[in-house]
């Protein structure tokens, strides 16, 4: 066992039952494509070692990455003897090692890690590995397991482009779902994030309408703090129905949001509007949400 010194405490050092090899040092890694919050970055590769513990699971809400993406949360259960954890991205010329956190209701015997990511803003390969491993108070590191991130080329609610484009934004890190239902009746959502099987089954439209991302859910915030249906080729004609659903204010008192939807680059409808903690108390699937638009598309 070995004295950690990191940001994890700000007065002197702290026994943390992690031992990292002779490569650990102050670097702050600003090569690397992927830092961590409040963890030690370890220059080189993890010990070849594999007699540790192992990582149950890799737990993330998306897979997704992008240039620049910020406070990414990156979590999963480790092995019962656990007491910390060791990430890496490939490409990178070191890991990360973060204590392990107390058990989750969904394993209450196991330890978890949990940390949050931020990626530079050069991201070349379309997509990358993160390499997670379990560490015990011993310092023996145990097998890894491995989760493929896919890169984007920009945020997925930047710049966003096609025949009619509805977007939800809010003002904080509230988790709100936007709901659009179109003329055939086929409502998408996070639930439904995709119509193309509906156009598929009937045969009318090669179109579809497709959510581009669940921001901020289970209240992780991702800072986008938006989301976009968006048919990239003629739409249906015919009555849109858009319904904002408050899923959680997340600790807030009140979220403000707005919608908008504009056809082939002109606006065609707005609305603003107020969440309260009332709003949250109701169900949170297909139909959920107060009416906050509606629009006719020709």
């Amino acid at each position: 066992m070995r004295a950690w010194c990191s940001s994890l405490s700000l007065v002197g050092c702290v026994l943390i039952p992690v031992a990292c090899s002779d490569g650990a040092s102050n670097d702050p890694a600003l090569g690397s494509s992927m830092r961590i919050v409040d963890a030690q970055f370890v220059s080189g590769a993890a010990p070849s070692d594999q007699s540790g513990p192992a990582v149950a699971a890799i737990e993330l809400l998306t897979t997704t990455i992008w240039p620049g993406i910020a406070n990414k949360p990156l979590r999963g259960t480790l092995g019962s003897v656990a007491t910390g954890a060791a990430l890496a991205l490939s490409g990178d010329a070191g890991y990360w090692l973060i204590p392990a956190g107390a058990p989750d209701v969904s394993a209450p015997t196991l330890p978890t890690f949990r940390c949050t990511a931020s990626f530079s803003r050069s991201l070349p390969d379309p997509a990358y590995t993160l390499e997670v491993r379990a560490v015990d108070a011993q310092g023996r590191f145990g097998p890894p397991l491995r989760q493929t991130l896919t890169v984007l080329s920009t945020s997925p609610s930047e710049d966003v482009a096609g025949e009619l484009v509805v977007r939800l934004t809010w003002d904080n890190e509230a988790d709100l779902d936007l709901h659009v239902q179109d003329p055939l009746g086929t409502e998408v959502y996070h639930g439904a994030p995709s119509s193309l099987d509906a156009f598929a089954a009937g045969g009318a439209n090669d179109s579809a309408g497709i959510l581009d991302f669940d921001s901020n859910a289970n209240c992780e915030d991702d800072q986008l703090r938006r989301e976009n249906v968006v048919w990239q080729r003629v739409p249906p004609s015919g009555p849109y129905r858009v319904r904002v659903d408050s899923v959680s204010l997340c600790g807030r008192s009140v979220t403000h949001w707005n919608v908008q939807a504009t056809l082939r680059g002109l606006p065609l409808a707005a609305a603003q509007g107020t969440s309260l903690e009332t709003d949250t108390w109701s169900a949170h699937d297909r139909g959920a949400g107060v009416l906050a638009l509606e629009f006719e598309v020709p």
